[in-house]
């Protein structure tokens, strides 16, 4: 990869002057998606709007959903490595998903015709292959995810996930870590690359939920 600078970029994709919600209420709120790289140009960044479920007024309050696509140089070629940072929808009824999995998929499938290397990464809302199995649904009273298929991946792709460690923890109590039975995981955050990408290793990094209520992955990969 063309070198010699550290970049970034950001994508605002919540931006409201006051949720009302939870008590006392968050207020006012200007956040979004952001992507640093170390001795790495981005030689562009774009803001790809999402399908949003929510109508007028719950749109007010909620997200506007996006994918921050970042473009960068691969030295000696014409084609670019394209990082898709994403979040996608949580507290719909599943439609939102559904859509702005759908619109994901297509662009991935897009920008490795144009023989570039694809690498998206983020929140999905959504269960991976095979993680119910790891972390049964418990309370289903409580906030549920999607399910990613692998049907939905364009030919030759791959979901990029670790389920030794879970990524997502809900919010109903305090994180408690001996506490397991009155709470629930997931792993729902991961990467999708093309097939032109080898994977050399993906990795959930068990931090026990000390920043977030989710734990950061990690993979190392390899373009060709």
């Amino acid at each position: 990869l063309g070198g010699g600078m550290s970049c970034e970029s950001y994508a605002l994709n919540y931006s409201c002057p006051f949720v009302p919600v939870p008590v006392p209420p968050i207020g006012k709120v200007n956040s979004g998606l952001y992507t640093m790289t170390d001795d790495l140009q981005i030689a562009r960044a774009e803001r790809h709007s999402l399908p949003c479920p929510f109508s007028w007024p719950l749109r007010i309050a909620n997200l506007k959903r996006c994918l921050l696509v970042n473009y960068l140089p691969i030295e000696g070629s014409d084609k670019q490595l394209v990082l898709v940072d994403l979040h996608l929808e949580a507290y719909d009824s599943g439609e939102g998903k559904i859509a702005q999995t759908r619109q994901l998929m297509g662009f991935l499938e897009d920008e490795y015709l144009k023989g570039n290397y694809v690498i998206a990464g983020g929140d999905f809302n959504q269960i991976f292959p095979g993680g119910l199995e790891a972390y049964p649904n418990t309370h289903p009273e409580l906030w549920t995810p999607g399910l990613l298929e692998e049907e939905s991946l364009p030919e030759g792709f791959r979901y990029l996930f670790d389920l030794s460690v879970p990524s997502c923890r809900l919010l109903n109590q305090p994180y408690d870590p001996s506490d397991t039975a009155n709470t629930q995981y997931y792993v729902i955050d991961g990467f999708i690359v093309s097939p032109n990408v080898t994977v050399e290793s993906v990795e959930g990094l068990d931090l026990g939920f000390e920043h977030s209520d989710h734990n950061p992955v990690l993979i190392s990969v390899t373009l060709g």
